[in-house]
């Protein structure tokens, strides 16, 4: 790697860095500032190389930890974050030189002066989101393990932090320690599932800031088309449900797959509302009413992800014959 790649791999970790320390620090725009961290690894490995990402993942857990002065700061940095995003931007940059076209192979066809280079075969979008989906996974489990997430221990914590709030007088102790319980019982479903959506929105930020720059080599992809699931998704998401009704470390962690490839099936519908409403007149109606009832409802989140399931289970049928 050349100097000026590592300077900017240098300068994307402190911007990471910098993004993210307020979490640390607990300031009050922290939590938005924290969510757009992965942008600069990401950008840093889709347009000067993975070792860039990878430096930069290094140096922006360095930087939290150096300033705040707590390895945990940098350890969570760089599981949820950092090294995500530079394994997802070298996958991302992945390819493979195509010997003979086939129909069924998404290729890029160079014009021009590199038109006597060979096609080549890009890293499916489906492998990169089951592997941000997975990455979401697995950190939330590391760092559950790590920080000792004991949902007997913090629900005493909760139960005071809801006392001390503005609606007090209007609850008894049997009411506060019913929210607790369902609100700690929700973080292990809901953290990677945010956590999924995090990178998955940093990585398409990153591929459209630095395709902008002309420094992506990957051709742009059609993610309506393109965004699916393989079918070892559904076994995960499968066995994570079915294990979800156990108890102890094991309802954890299997709610926590669940929410991670929730949320990936959920982006795989939303593709397939982007595809199905292709060249409809009311287009931008429907996409506009989708999302206004996401947001403010939540509950048609569920409709998109039985959508993305049902999208990946068409996939496994074998191809009738023509």
């Amino acid at each position: 790697m050349n100097p000026s790649n590592i300077l900017i791999a240098i300068a994307a970790g402190a911007a990471s860095a910098l993004l993210f320390a307020g979490l640390v620090f607990q300031s009050g725009s922290a939590i938005t500032l924290a969510l757009v961290a992965p942008i600069p690894i990401f950008i840093a490995s889709l347009g000067w190389g993975s070792l860039a990402g990878f430096v930069a993942a290094v140096v922006s857990a360095g930087i939290v930890a150096a300033i705040s002065g707590l390895v945990t700061g940098g350890v969570l940095l760089f599981a949820a974050m950092s090294l995500p995003a530079a394994i997802a931007g070298h996958l991302a940059g992945l390819a493979r030189p195509v010997v003979e076209d086939h129909p069924s192979v998404p290729v890029e066809r160079p014009n021009g002066p590199g038109a006597q280079q060979p096609s080549l075969l890009w890293f499916p979008v489906e492998r990169i989101l089951f592997a941000l989906a997975a990455m979401a996974a697995l950190a939330c489990i590391g760092l559950g393990w790590y920080f000792d997430y004991d949902v007997a221990a913090l629900q005493p914590e909760i139960v005071e932090t809801l006392r001390q709030s503005g609606n007090a007088g209007e609850m008894g102790d049997a009411e506060f320690e019913a929210v607790a319980s369902l609100l700690l019982s929700l973080i292990p479903l809901v953290q990677p599932a945010v956590l999924t959506l995090v990178l998955c929105l940093g990585l398409y930020i990153a591929a459209w800031i630095t395709r902008m720059s002309a420094r992506l080599p990957r051709p742009k992809d059609d993610l309506p088309s393109a965004l699916h699931l393989p079918p070892v998704a559904l076994f995960v998401f499968a066995a994570g449900l079915a294990a979800s009704f156990l108890s102890g470390p094991v309802e954890q962690i299997a709610l926590v797959a669940c929410g991670a490839f929730g949320m990936a099936f959920t982006l795989v519908g939303l593709g397939q509302l982007h595809l199905r409403t292709r060249g409809r007149s009311n287009r931008w109606l429907l996409l506009f009413v989708s999302y206004a009832a996401i947001m403010i409802l939540s509950f048609p989140l569920f409709v998109f992800t039985c959508l993305g399931i049902f999208d990946t289970i068409k996939r496994m049928r074998p191809a009738s014959p023509a």
